[in-house]
């Protein structure tokens, strides 16, 4: 029998998981399950998700499938079925029955970050209620309130212009940065328009914001970075920033010792990385 969980509807933001540790799939039932609208199944661990897709991990390499193809997900991770259950009410503007499932989540993982940005991004969106149907320009009150302009690039919008004196200037974001994600929820493969309507807040009210952007690091400062695996990936100690490509090779399944290894060979000639980076953000 099928569980009963359901997908998000297609077309909303989801919570995303953009960088894993895999488990060998030898220990295939504690796989994450995906059934499709053909009755089909699949099995591996959900890596992304997004608006309208996610990508799955598994035995045969990555898949992509949007959401149109999915009945059902089903997670290994208890905590993640009811982050889903929440999106779900969130969805439906039932905004604390969304808050339940979120606190469920943190009461079997206290450590599940994605559980406890959803709680905020639920104040976050109480505190937008009147904005969000009072029929804004969001790219407009974007520019008004952060000082940035937005373009879109393939899979990702990113910010075409940063305005002297903004408070994205202040906040350090910088022309080139893509956008990520807001509370952890996946900006990708969405419009400009709707990256600006989560962005846009009452002044007063904060967001987490999560960017991607490239980096050039001479040889000395490359050395000296204290890297870990942490559950989101790749991780620079001190700064929280995660590496997702060292030299234009993707961390997703690197070895935290070839990581290494890879910015040490840089030795002489510096390296350039790609890193997602937070930052939490005071609107005005």
């Amino acid at each position: 029998m099928k569980p009963l969980l359901k997908h998000r509807v297609p077309g909303t933001l989801y919570p995303v998981l953009l960088f894993s540790l895999l488990l060998p799939f030898a220990s295939v039932a504690r796989a994450d399950v995906i059934y499709d609208t053909s009755g089909g199944t699949l099995k591996g661990l959900v890596v992304e998700e997004h608006a309208d897709r996610v990508v799955l991990n598994t035995e045969e390499g990555e898949r992509t499938l949007f959401r149109s193809q999915i009945e059902e997900i089903f997670y290994a991770e208890p905590e993640r079925n009811y982050l889903t259950l929440g999106g779900q009410a969130l969805e439906g503007g039932d905004f604390e029955g969304a808050r339940g499932f979120f606190r469920k989540g943190l009461q079997i993982n206290p450590d599940f970050s994605e559980a406890a940005d959803a709680l905020e991004r639920v104040d976050d969106l109480e505190k937008k209620r009147e904005l969000l149907t009072g029929g804004l320009d969001f790219l407009k009150a974007l520019k008004k309130q952060w000082g940035i302009t937005l373009e879109e690039e393939k899979d990702l919008t990113v910010i075409r212009e940063v305005l002297p004196g903004s408070l994205s200037e202040r906040a350090g974001l910088d022309a080139g940065d893509g956008l990520i994600a807001a509370w952890s929820s996946s900006l990708a493969f969405l419009p400009s328009g709707a990256v600006a309507k989560e962005l846009v807040g009452p002044p007063g009210s904060k967001i987490k914001l999560t960017l991607r952007r490239t980096v050039n690091l001479p040889a000395p400062a490359a050395l000296e970075m204290k890297l870990s695996m942490e559950r989101l990936g790749l991780t620079v100690a001190g700064s929280g920033d995660r590496i997702v490509s060292i030299g234009g090779k993707s961390t997703r399944y690197l070895p935290l010792e070839q990581a290494r290894k890879m910015i040490q060979a840089a030795r002489d000639k510096g390296v350039e990385l790609v890193i997602h980076r937070d930052l939490r953000v005071t609107r005005e």
